[in-house]
């Protein structure tokens, strides 16, 4: 009995990773017949992997936030580092930053205000818009560390226009006293970028003082509090707003309105997943109402303190694996700054990974098809917008 229930299951694993196979070939031959010629077949199937576990809804969230991180590291790490390092070094390189700052012509002085720019990616984005005539200030919620990374940057960019501001997303009174700092520094319109950078992830369960899952308020509901607080000082010619969003947005189908104020025991992963896709359908819902250009991106598997509460990432030998395969903050930040500084970037409220458009799976909204409307009102309900 045992030995045929062994054979079962075998044969049903070997069924379903057959049929993902031929579903991934088909929609990578689908998505590269409709994107221009210039891009890579393989560079597809990345995102058709991602769609492919989409359509598993008869795995947990979990495990489909796991499976798309594994996936997308490994197959990164081989056209990075191994056989098909061609494949993807159009993408996925850091000499691209460098020359996108050198191509871009900045005419005017221009402002952009980004969140979390003291480490990681948002650093790299700081030092990219410095080095193309940028003037930056920098949403911080740590004053201290905000004020080495300020240093640090004049220093590293021999650029002096760059400023930090105290603030924490977990507060709600935080970002509107962050967007009255801002308000008083820069003359309405004239704010050309704003880049929602800093997020957290899988971090032990805590609610906020405003009563908000951690994760979901300072992923996308205060960023979007920001947002709306911030575009009446927006450039309606040539403003941008950044939301960093995640490929593990694919591990979500239906979006409960309700789950920003639901705890968890140790799985943190689905509301980190349900956070980036919530704020990916945000900024979709925001470019309906709005001149201001509104995208969202995902940079990538980088290596940052994003990673700090995932225990696969930090053990001793694991660790030094992913410090070689994953991406360098700098390469994390080629996404977001191709959105800063590119001008062919068409229409607003699209989803952008690896440098090019992608996809975003469609999803229920509390059961409900095209119900993002409801999203967005109990978003703004739960922000006091």
């Amino acid at each position: 009995m045992l030995l045929l229930l062994s054979s079962f299951s075998i044969t049903l694993f070997l069924y379903f990773l057959i049929q993902s196979i031929i579903q991934i070939d088909a929609l990578s031959n689908q998505l590269h017949a409709s994107i221009a010629p210039s891009v890579r077949k393989s560079d597809c199937r990345l995102e058709a992997i991602n769609i492919v576990c989409n359509r598993w809804t008869w795995a947990p969230v979990f495990i489909r936030v796991y499976l798309i991180g594994i996936f997308e590291t490994v197959y990164i790490a081989l056209c990075k580092r191994g056989l098909f390092k061609h494949s993807l070094s159009q993408h996925l390189n850091e000499q691209q930053v460098d020359t996108l700052m050198q191509s871009y012509e900045n005419t005017t002085p221009q402002t952009a205000v980004i969140t979390g720019g003291d480490s990681g990616i948002g650093l790299e984005i700081c030092k990219g818009l410095l080095g193309s005539g940028f003037h930056v200030i920098m949403g911080t919620r740590s004053l201290e560390l905000g004020q080495r990374a300020v240093d640090s940057l004049k220093k590293q960019t021999g650029s002096d226009k760059v400023s930090c501001i105290e603030l924490d997303l977990t507060l709600f009174r935080s970002v509107k006293k962050f967007a009255a700092e801002i308000k008083k520094k820069i003359p309405q319109y004239q704010l050309q970028l704003l880049i929602n950078n800093a997020g957290v992830m899988n971090i032990p369960c805590e609610l906020t003082k405003d009563g908000y899952e951690t994760q979901c308020q300072t992923n996308f509901l205060s960023p979007t509090l920001l947002t709306q607080l911030l575009l009446p000082w927006m450039d309606t010619k040539s403003g941008r707003v950044l939301f960093a969003s995640s490929s593990t947005l694919y591990a979500i189908n239906d979006l409960d309105t309700t789950f920003s104020s639901y705890t968890y025991g140790w799985n943190g992963l689905e509301h980190y997943a349900y956070s980036k896709a919530c704020i990916a359908h945000i900024a979709a819902r925001l470019a309906r109402s709005t001149r201001v250009k509104i995208y969202a991106y995902h940079p990538g598997t980088v290596r940052t303190k994003l990673f700090a509460h995932t225990t696969v990432f930090n053990l001793p030998f694991v660790s030094k694996m992913f410090d070689f395969i994953m991406l360098t903050p700098k390469e994390g930040s080629l996404t977001p700054l191709q959105l800063c500084l590119r001008e062919d970037l068409g229409d607003s409220g699209t989803y952008w990974a690896n440098g090019r458009l992608q996809t975003v799976p469609d999803v229920l909204i509390n059961g409900k098809k095209d119900n993002i409307d409801a999203l967005w009102k109990d978003t703004l309900s739960k922000c006091g917008i």
